[in-house]
């Protein structure tokens, strides 16, 4: 990709090299020889860092484009990888907007990509983040002075539709998948993957992150790691008392995750197929992100305490007091997770 006149550039240098990024720095005229890289997003975040002057680059007439892969190299390394993953596909709806100079697009040119959207059936979700990522961009251009106004601000999506509304696991449904979990059949395992989730209220991608590292029997706890929203990101969630056994199955099977097949972490796509069998064998109809509904409801319904219930489930905690000077330690968090039956 072609970088603005002045900024320097990055080349992928040819054979099996352990940084194959090489970097070129304009000094007194010329480009020299900076470094090499791992990545392109490395290679282009030590350019961006490097630089001493945004206005020696011409960063005013910066396109679309690369002012997102600048934006990408400063911001992404800080997000999950799934939560890059779904920015890099709502780029690809904004193809339009690529080769224009982000100060000459206004608020119908990214409205247009919205429309289009629209017309192609792809609703709330992929629209909000599409939104999102326009609020990415023009926060980066606002902050480093290449753009005076924000027009990501003003951009409307469809309303949201809610087709399939969420609801928690009732006892009668999960005593059934307790029942297969307890059993010697195929499904057992992936029945006892049910149960944990709705007893730890993780997502299902968090879930099947976790490494045996982060598992801590002896002291009934485990790390979530990687999380889509940095609250959520290296958490402690308890294991309730009961589950306990499930953990150290899993823990004693092969693979360096806690969930694995084979030796190997399972991918969502795979987990869903499996989970989806459970619930056709247990007369059950819900879905992953239903088993964190669950515990949601759960620790609602036994009163537990409500900062120790954000910070299981991985929600920000508002408001200066909660945020700031409440902090709940592991036996308090170990309280309210043993608090639901």
């Amino acid at each position: 990709m072609k970088l603005p006149n002045g900024f320097g550039s990055v080349t992928k240098l040819s054979g099996n090299r352990r940084k194959p990024f090489a970097v070129r720095k304009w000094m007194s005229g010329k480009q020299i020889y900076a470094g090499s890289f791992e990545t392109y997003e490395l290679a282009i975040a030590y350019l961006i860092n490097s630089q001493k002057s945004h206005s020696a680059i011409g960063i005013k007439r910066m396109t679309f484009i690369e002012v997102y892969r600048q934006m990408a190299a400063e911001k992404y390394g800080d997000l999950a990888e799934n939560s890059v993953k779904n920015y890099e596909a709502a780029l690809r709806h904004c193809e339009l907007l690529f080769n224009k100079p982000l100060c000459e697009i206004k608020l119908s040119d990214l409205q247009k990509v919205i429309s289009q959207m629209d017309a192609q059936k792809i609703g709330y979700a992929s629209q909000r983040k599409c939104r999102s990522l326009f609020h990415n961009v023009y926060g980066y251009a606002i902050k480093y002075e290449i753009v005076d106004v924000d027009y990501s601000q003003w951009v409307e999506i469809c309303k949201r539709v809610v087709l399939h509304p969420k609801k928690p696991f009732n006892r009668r449904q999960l005593n059934r998948v307790i029942a297969l979990a307890e059993g010697d059949g195929a499904l057992a395992r992936w029945a006892k993957c049910v149960v944990m989730l709705c007893y730890n209220g993780c997502r299902a991608g968090e879930f099947l992150s976790i490494k045996k590292t982060d598992v801590k029997l002896g002291q009934k706890f485990f790390i979530v790691r990687e999380s889509k929203t940095e609250s959520g990101r290296n958490r402690i969630v308890p294991i309730h008392k009961k589950l306990l056994p499930y953990y150290q199955w899993w823990y004693e099977q092969e693979g360096s995750t806690l969930i694995s097949e084979n030796g190997e972490p399972v991918t969502y796509q795979r987990f869903k197929a499996l989970f989806d069998r459970v619930m056709k064998i247990s007369h059950c109809h819900h879905s992953p992100h239903e088993c964190r509904h669950t515990l949601a409801t759960w620790l609602d319904d036994a009163g537990a305490n409500e900062v120790a219930t954000k910070k299981i489930l991985g929600h920000s905690v508002k408001g200066i007091t909660k945020g700031v000077y409440t902090h709940k330690n592991l036996h308090e968090l170990r309280k309210a997770i043993n608090k639901v039956k």
